[in-house]
């Protein structure tokens, strides 16, 4: 049955939605287990790629959508030992970079550009279990994993001629479930679970000269947290899913602190079992910076997709697991189009996919007011944009074209409470037209559609 899946512009009572239909299809190659902790990204097209491991063989593969069915690829071929905790990122040039485990150690695979092979890298430092891959401004991959040997946090990097390798973070259990985002050509941010001195959620951040620093983003549980999801938005500030032992939480940097929601919980998702049977989140921001995550319900028992429009958190289910796989363990990626597609496990390797475009439908329902004016509209010229801030308050102000196109970011700071006025003066190079304006609150979001004359 078609569900409604709300994004978070609202434009002059125009409520931008996409019709949520979804298709879930099994892929699995075999049937034999493969699919496990499953990675996908999407190609220049978006259409998208998957890399996992064949129990029991330890075959690695690659599956791309080419518009008329599955084809797939040999990553890596090995006859003993299971390849898993999979992670992928495709570059500018359409070339997918993926990172895998296998017997405790880590594993780094980038496709031929000028072939159908993959050149695989082999970390003899048991640098294996949980990894998470990014690539930097450059292209150049990094990647953060926990040690096999001693469970420590580390992250190693491609500088230009060799790998480098950093220890972040040591201790009982830290760094499971770790989930690493790249920003500039230095600069690194991860997300991850520690289990001892206190049961937490914590994040790393590397700044440009290379040094490392970490911090508790929530201790207010009763075990690790697990099925750690980062992102970063368009500020670069980090936001986080996760689950801990009767809650699907979601924390998300302000630019001075950290804010923590619940999404579910045991009341609102009849919850039988504890959360850890929820293992496994997949966090994706869409170009709005509303969130959407993908995961399994606290029981474990369906695969859920949770969104949040900016009035509140919205959760519908795909379809069901069934005992014993309660896992799940999905990965998702948003295509141009703010459709949902995702990988999981269900006895096989599956793909659901949302098949519906964004389209723009009038709504009764109207976000919240907000004093956000504009000194005239339509304008020849220049803008004054106004807004006033019942509290202090990190504010993002952009200006977007309809097809959601950053135009100019006007605002960008932590902004004081009261009355507030930004100009607009378009350059020479925007042409005469329609144009969304945005302002991003600490919790809100509120939209104008304002008409350039020129």
């Amino acid at each position: 049955m078609g569900r409604l899946l709300v994004l978070c512009v609202v434009v002059s009572g125009v409520l931008f939605t996409a019709s949520a239909e979804w298709i879930v299809e099994e892929i699995s190659q075999t049937g034999t287990g493969d699919g496990q902790t499953a990675a996908i990204s999407l190609g220049s097209t978006d259409l998208p790629r998957i890399a996992f491991g064949d129990p029991g063989t330890g075959a690695k593969y690659i599956k791309k959508n080419t518009g008329s069915g599955w084809t797939t690829e040999n990553i890596y071929l090995a006859y003993y030992g299971n390849c898993e905790y999979f992670d992928m990122v495709t570059d500018e040039n359409d070339i997918s970079h993926v990172s895998f485990s296998r017997i405790g150690d880590l594993y780094y695979a980038e496709q031929d550009s000028s072939s159908a092979d993959w050149n695989v890298e082999y970390f003899y430092q048991s640098y294996g279990l949980w990894n998470s891959i990014g690539l930097n401004s450059i292209g150049y991959p990094g990647i953060s994993c926990q040690t096999y040997t001693d469970h420590t946090l580390h992250y190693t990097f491609w500088n230009g001629s060799s790998w480098a390798f950093e220890s972040i973070n040591s201790g009982v259990d830290a760094g499971s479930y770790n989930s690493l985002a790249t920003e500039g050509v230095n600069k690194a941010h991860i997300a991850y679970s520690i289990y001892s001195p206190v049961h937490g959620l914590k994040y790393a951040t590397r700044d440009e000269t290379g040094v490392w620093s970490t911090s508790y983003v929530d201790t207010s549980m009763t075990a690790e947290p697990v099925g750690v999801s980062l992102v970063l938005n368009s500020n670069n500030y980090p936001s986080i899913s996760y689950t801990t032992t009767n809650e699907l939480r979601y924390a998300s940097w302000n630019g001075s602190s950290w804010s923590v929601e619940t999404v579910l919980s045991i009341a609102t998702d009849d919850t039988k079992e504890t959360g850890q049977n929820a293992y496994g989140t997949s966090l994706v921001l869409d170009q709005w910076d509303c969130p959407h995550i993908a995961h399994c319900s606290l029981n474990g028992d369906s695969l859920l997709y949770s969104w949040n429009n900016g009035t509140g958190w919205q959760t519908e289910s795909i379809c069901p697991l069934g005992y014993p796989d309660e896992y799940g363990d999905p990965d998702m990626v948003l295509d141009s189009q703010n459709r949902p597609h995702i990988v999981f496990y269900r006895q096989r390797l599956v793909y659901a996919f949302n098949d519906e475009d964004v389209s723009v439908e009038h709504s009764s329902a109207a976000l919240e007011p907000i004093v956000f004016n504009t000194s005239v509209n339509p304008f020849y010229g220049s803008l004054n944009l106004t807004f006033n801030l019942p509290e202090p308050s990190h504010v993002n102000l952009t200006v977007y074209d309809l097809q959601g196109r950053t135009v100019n970011d006007l605002l960008s700071d932590f902004t004081p409470q009261g009355d507030h006025i930004v100009n607009w003066t378009p350059e020479q190079s925007v042409p005469p037209g329609e144009y969304i304006i945005r302002l991003n609150t600490m919790n809100r979001t509120f939209s104008r559609k304002v008409v350039y004359l020129h």
